[in-house]
């Protein structure tokens, strides 16, 4: 079965929830389909590298290692980064705001200004984000939000995607967000916050998100190196 009327074709393979409502279809591999409202979105020009720089470093890394990339069947990208920003003089809103990489950037190798964005503003409840940059903001943003409200030394979330890696997590009883509930929508944002509250380092796979292994820490290298011991584990 195919769904349309988001923001991007995906492919269904099981299961529906509802959103606002609304019944929409749940799937195995659905990255790129955008599930909150970004109607706030503010279009501005591509981003100077000094802002993104860091993050783009430890990007590339992941990109090489084939965590970040596209399902070649499906043709959606997969894995997205985020690192807590001070963008204050953008929005008055007292919620923690972050770079992001773009929704459908996970092909490219390289990531320039035009593919960040600016996470502004939120909000969890109304499931809703206001992004402001040259591209709409990863379809998992609200779930980068969510982490980022558990802790203020929270400073970076890498989500990334590996067949493997998430098999032997869920095999061996790591911590993981619940097979029923969807990526990119309140209730796994909400989850997770009841998963990791008031800590500052974490690392978990998403049962019903396939492939799908989020990690957060203090700083940048810190996260990378929740990945990468990980994936020294068990690769």
């Amino acid at each position: 079965m195919i769904l349309r009327g988001l923001d991007k074709v995906a492919i269904v393979i099981y299961g529906t929830y509802r959103l606002n409502g609304e019944i929409i279809y749940m799937s195995l591999i659905d990255d790129g389909v955008i599930k909150f409202d970004h109607s706030s979105f503010q279009l501005s020009p591509p981003l100077g590298a000094d802002e993104y720089r860091d993050l783009e470093n430890w990007r590339k890394k992941l990109f090489a290692m084939e965590l970040i990339g596209e399902y070649p069947t499906e043709k959606v990208g997969f894995g997205n980064l985020s690192q807590r920003k001070d963008y204050q003089r953008y929005s008055e809103s007292a919620k923690p705001k972050f770079l992001i990489s773009g929704t459908q950037t996970g092909k490219f190798s390289d990531l320039t200004g035009d593919h960040y964005t600016r996470v502004i503003d939120y909000d969890l409840c109304l499931n809703r984000v206001t992004a402001m940059g040259p591209v709409q903001a990863s379809s998992e943003s609200l779930t980068h939000a969510a982490i980022y409200e558990l802790d203020k030394a929270i400073q970076a979330i890498f989500h990334v995607h590996h067949r493997h890696l998430w098999e032997c997590m869920l095999r061996d009883g790591a911590i993981r967000t619940p097979k029923e509930i969807p990526y990119g929508t309140q209730e796994m944002a909400l989850c997770v916050q009841k998963l990791f509250a008031e800590k500052p380092v974490g690392l978990f796979a998403m049962e019903g998100h396939q492939d799908g292994i989020i990690a957060f820490a203090t700083n940048l290298d810190e996260c990378g190196k929740l990945i990468e011991e990980l994936y020294l584990k068990y690769h």
